[in-house]
């Protein structure tokens, strides 16, 4: 088993991630689902949609990937097989990881990437590579190394972390490239484990959808949090630093400058968030919250901005027959939604979901209905006081 004890740097990490994965996938630790993905445009903002129809059946999906990796290695046992199956009769010898905690080291030396090291007297995180299902390559995950709730924010030094992982990809010397960080706030926002991860991916394509709807947002100072302009739900963000003005490679004290713009930071896009559903769980009519649920919070996070969104829902139902109202299943929607990437399981998914969602403003639709109404947020900025970001067509820095 591998254990978090011997720190690297954010560009050593990265450059030992694509092997890892591969590694990962071959010994049938890690399984990777073909998808494919297209543009869809709404109220003029792009999303991307991926199909991945493994997912309707993972045990079937599990079984062909492992005889598609099997086949890779001309029908020899794969690492899994060798592992499981040991020489020895005695099952409990095997190793694997630990399956009610899969992120409480020691973990699967296949899996495990290495550690960063802690900032601000914290412990440091784990870097792995996605477990179990991976529908991109090389998802990394970073772990904390002891209990942490995922329902509690990320703490500033774990922030930092994600932020020197994503501006080391952004300058590697072989393989430069922009990455997406984000966090599942809660199992109402998509998280599906307790233990705190934050998950970084690379965005195929080079951009997120919503690195483009902020395109338009001006911001007269770093040190304010803004609502992201035509959208009907309540968006967060705040700027960050411009990126070519953050020390890299990343020093004790430049890691303590992020810290004390992180800190602040964050807790004006939380205070704001709870100002808002305070707000609205105080008015009447549609935007009173009373038929809404706790949804948690999901975070995103990019070379440029942090973003908060409140939810309401964990998920979006989808209708059978478009013509009626008939539940059937749930479209799951984590921060990657939005961000403006959303997952179906099958073509005909896909189809109910566009017809149900059009002349009703498209996809946009659904992040309304699973976050909370924007005019709380406009409510909670007039009691404050708090300025709110316009939609010209400029750059935020």
């Amino acid at each position: 088993m591998a254990y978090p004890n011997n720190p690297s740097s954010p560009t050593d990490l990265l450059s030992a991630i694509p092997e890892k994965f591969d590694v990962a996938r071959k010994s049938g630790e890690l399984f990777f689902f073909p998808s494919q993905a297209k543009d869809v445009y709404s109220q003029g903002r792009r999303f991307n949609l991926r199909l991945c129809p493994a997912l309707q059946d993972k045990a079937k999906a599990k079984a062909d990937a492992l005889a598609s990796v099997q086949a890779e290695n001309n029908g020899s046992p794969d690492r899994k097989r060798a592992r499981t199956d040991s020489s020895s009769d005695n099952n409990n010898n095997k190793v694997k990881q630990n399956e009610k905690e899969p992120f409480r080291p020691p973990y699967v030396p296949e899996l495990y990437v290495g550690c960063m090291e802690g900032l601000d007297g914290e412990e440091g995180m784990s870097v792995l590579v996605s477990l179990a299902y991976s529908l991109l390559p090389e998802h990394i995950l970073l772990c904390s190394l002891s209990p942490q709730p995922q329902s509690l924010p990320p703490t500033p030094p774990q922030l930092v972390l994600a932020y020197n992982l994503i501006q080391a990809a952004s300058r590697h010397p072989t393989r430069p490239k922009r990455l997406l960080g984000f966090y599942n706030g809660g199992e109402g926002a998509g998280a599906s484990q307790s233990w705190r991860h934050f998950q970084v991916i690379e965005v195929p394509g080079g951009r997120a959808p919503v690195e483009e709807w902020v395109q338009g947002v001006q911001v007269d100072r770093l040190d304010q949090a803004v609502l992201l302009p035509n959208v009907p739900y309540l968006h967060i963000i705040h700027p960050l630093p411009p990126s070519h003005s953050v020390q890299y490679p990343p020093t004790a004290e430049s890691n303590d400058q992020l810290i004390d713009f992180l800190a602040p930071a964050l807790m004006r896009m939380l205070d704001l968030a709870f100002d808002a559903l305070r707000s609205g769980s105080g008015g009447s009519g549609s935007d009173s919250g009373s038929n809404r649920k706790e949804g948690g919070w999901n975070l995103l996070m990019t070379l440029d901005h942090l973003h908060l969104i409140p939810r309401s829902l964990p998920s979006f139902p989808l209708s059978t027959e478009t013509t009626n109202t008939k539940e059937g299943p749930q479209l799951e929607l984590n921060s990657l939604g939005y961000a403006g990437m959303m997952l179906v399981r099958s073509e005909q998914e896909e189809s109910n979901l566009l017809a149900q969602v059009e002349g009703k403003g498209g996809l946009m639709y659904v992040l309304e209905k699973c976050g909370v109404p924007r005019s709380w947020g406009e409510k909670a900025k007039e009691n404050e006081g708090v300025q709110q970001g316009s939609g010209d067509l400029m750059d935020v820095l």
